[in-house]
């Protein structure tokens, strides 16, 4: 169990020369070893940000090369091979074989010089294969907690917020959501712990977001324009989103992508129509009297998100906030269908793998609002190999699916809009639809200029001048909605 640890002559170590990041590349000696670790420009930059820190903070305490020895009394580096470089270049920048790099690799030598090491300790093995297991598990993943297990989003940011004594801009909204219950419900508060903290930052941080929930920065604290229960509806909006309609942080990671998605929100629950309409109800309620200009806006004074007596922050008692409970009814932030990312969100228990591979493309993959000519096409399709999976499965099972115009036997020649009216049918004989439901299918799948109607559904495969609507894909895919989950229970 003891580990063979070695202080050796740095100009004794060596490159590996069979190193796998050279692909199967072999170097014939230590200097095209050293020019094969710098071939690709981008791999130079990142070893002199290495060479870099090296000479601000040492070698890591946490790290040792790997190394076994030669026949020659040198030992090569096993794992490593990235430090050694940053040090063989930090020695000797001559080395360096991207010209564009050498005047910094330069100045690091010179700062380093004459604190230069002349050992490094390393940790001896005695062959590459007592090596290989090590360097597999290093590489490869948690491998079941055996391997290293990262720090996830949550942890990354608590421990910058314990070096710099300052919450994220993320975790503070957390802990606002968290600490007022009277104005966000058990379900948000549990949802927004469920979102990576540094998806929030990336979000509220910006100044795009800002504005659109009235919240400021200041002294790295965030402030709110309004009162809380003025801006928690937009922001249990955006909750929601990222929890039940499939965003991640993918959606807000430039100022585009987090334009795209404020943009769902409805304007009806932005702060500023909601102070608007406050006003509003202050007047009705006083008379004719607007109120003075800060009624429902936090005290200029307020110092923070934690918030102080009768400021009406969002730690305050909601008692003593501004905005009359009477004048100011509570807005709740309800779901949108037509906000969701992708356009069959909901579980189906799908047996069949070629449907079910269809149907994880519709939940997962094909965005509606990027690619709504491709989302269109695939639930197209999905919706008829969904019923023929169920008219043939009915049929094995002795309970066969029959037209409901003339009472024949469905086939599989029948036109996609009998199709889906039939099984619509069945599905309702067997208990699976309420009869509201069935002919609400029905009419749209027959219907002739109907959005959502089978007509409607093939022009988008066949016409060039018929593109769909993210919006009203989102609003045909719910009214089918019961008809997929009875087919997929």
């Amino acid at each position: 169990m003891k580990r063979d640890i070695r202080s050796i002559n740095f100009n004794l170590i060596k490159l590996d020369q069979e190193n796998v990041r050279f692909g199967g590349d072999v170097a014939q000696n230590q200097r095209e070893a050293i020019e094969l670790m710098l071939a690709d420009p981008e791999d130079t930059k990142k070893i002199l940000k290495l060479a870099e820190h090296i000479v601000l903070y040492g070698l890591d305490p946490t790290e040792l090369q790997l190394v076994i020895p030669d026949d020659e009394g040198n030992y090569i580096v096993l794992e490593g091979n990235r430090r050694l470089t940053a040090l063989k270049l930090l020695q000797n920048p001559d080395l360096c074989t991207q010209e564009k790099y050498y005047k910094d690799f330069y100045a690091a030598h010179k700062e380093i010089a004459e604190r230069f090491p002349s050992e490094i300790e390393c940790s001896v093995v005695a062959s590459r294969e007592d090596g290989d297991v090590w360097i597999e598990l290093k590489h490869t993943g948690q491998n079941g907690g055996a391997g290293r297990v990262p720090w996830d989003s949550d942890i990354r940011d608590e421990r910058r917020a314990r070096q710099t004594g300052v919450d994220s801009i993320g975790r503070q909204i957390r802990e606002i959501v968290r600490d007022n219950p009277q104005i966000f419900s058990e379900i948000i508060i549990s949802d927004i712990y469920q979102i990576p903290v540094t998806t929030l930052t990336r979000l509220f941080a910006s100044k795009r977001a800002q504005d659109a929930f009235a919240v400021f920065i200041k002294d790295r604290q965030i402030q709110f324009k309004y009162t809380l229960d003025i801006c928690a509806p937009s922001i249990e909006f955006a909750i929601r989103m990222f929890r039940h309609e499939g965003y991640n942080v993918n959606d807000v990671r430039n100022d585009d992508d987090r334009k795209a998605f404020l943009n769902h929100i409805p304007p009806e629950l932005s702060p500023e129509h909601l102070y608007q309409e406050s006003l509003k109800r202050t007047v009705t309620s006083d008379g004719g009297t607007a109120g003075s200009e800060s009624e429902g806006r936090q005290d200029k004074s307020w110092g923070g998100h934690s918030g102080s007596e009768g400021d009406g922050g969002a730690g305050s008692d909601p008692s003593k906030q501004k905005t009359d409970e009477r004048n100011s009814p509570k807005t709740k932030a309800k779901g949108s269908s037509r906000s969701r990312k992708y356009l069959v969100p909901w579980s189906l228990n799908i047996p069949n793998s070629r449907i079910n591979e269809i149907y994880r493309e519709l939940r997962g993959l094909l965005e509606v609002d990027r690619v709504p000519n491709a989302t269109a096409i695939t639930f197209r399709v999905f919706l008829e190999v969904s019923c023929e999976d169920y008219r043939r499965r009915m049929t094995h099972a002795g309970d066969g699916v029959y037209r409901h115009d003339n009472n024949k036997p469905l086939s599989d020649e029948d036109k996609l809009a009998t199709k889906i009216v039939s099984v619509a049918k069945h599905l309702e004989s067997a208990g699976l639809l309420t009869k509201a439901e069935s002919k609400a299918i029905s009419r749209r799948a027959a219907g002739t200029q109907v959005v959502g109607s089978v007509d409607h559904l093939n022009q988008f495969v066949h016409s060039t001048a018929s593109p769909p609507l993210p919006s009203e894909l989102k609003d045909v895919a719910e009214e089918y909605l019961p008809m997929l989950k009875a087919i997929w229970p």
